[in-house]
């Protein structure tokens, strides 16, 4: 009986968590308008090393990513926009053109390829920069040569953000749309930490103090 209330048990250490969850995606939230590429790399931070290893606490671990990669994500992020934001404008053009029209079904597939593209090696760069230290353009080469060199990645990323986006038109402001973006980052971990792992040097390589890094559990 005194197992049902062990605060180490399987049901309470789910809804531990859950509750984790909730908090990184709460300041993920609350910090994205203004700072987007820390927020994004901060979330996936604090998702692995706290959710689904179990290292430190929930704020804290997102804000010491927050913090230690603010200057490169925020650099980013603000790059990202002007390009996400040409790109929509583009796509809004596109669309009012004569689709019948030779150009006109040119230019919009060209828009298309490379919004998808763009998608592509978002799906790579903050994950990259919360493992890595790299210069941005070597993160922004990194991206784009895994956005290829791993396509079931990719595609399960592209599946996942075009999911959301449908949900959300249905579920507005729900629960779930709300918990959707750290919900999402923890499924593609499963997946991303298998490939930053090809790219990571061997604990052999490494001294004493980082083959002790978490991320070499």
């Amino acid at each position: 009986m005194s197992k049902i209330f062990d605060v180490d048990n399987k049901f309470f250490s789910t809804l531990s968590k859950i509750w984790d969850l909730m908090v990184v995606d709460f300041l993920f939230i609350i910090t994205l308008p203004a700072f987007i590429g820390p927020s994004c790399t901060a979330l996936y931070y604090a998702i692995v090393k706290n959710i689904r290893k179990s290292r430190g606490y929930p704020s804290k671990t997102f804000f010491h990513s927050f913090k230690q990669n603010f200057k490169q994500a925020a650099i980013i992020g603000i790059g990202q926009l002007i390009i996400g934001g040409g790109l929509i404008f583009s796509y809004i053009f596109a669309t009012a053109m004569d689709a019948k029209s030779y150009i006109g079904q040119v230019y919009y597939w060209l828009v298309l390829i490379l919004a998808i593209l763009f998608v592509m090696v978002s799906i790579y760069v903050y994950p990259i920069l919360s493992r890595f230290t790299m210069k941005t353009k070597d993160i922004l080469h990194l991206s784009l040569y895994m956005s290829f060199r791993h396509l079931p990645t990719t595609m399960f990323g592209l599946i996942g953000i075009v999911a959301i986006v449908l949900i959300g038109d249905y579920l507005l402001l729900s629960p779930f749309v709300l918990l959707a973006p750290a919900v999402y980052v923890l499924i593609l971990s499963f997946m991303m930490e298998k490939v930053l792992r090809a790219y990571m040097p061997k604990k052999e390589d490494q001294d004493e103090i980082e083959q002790e890094a978490w991320y070499y559990e």
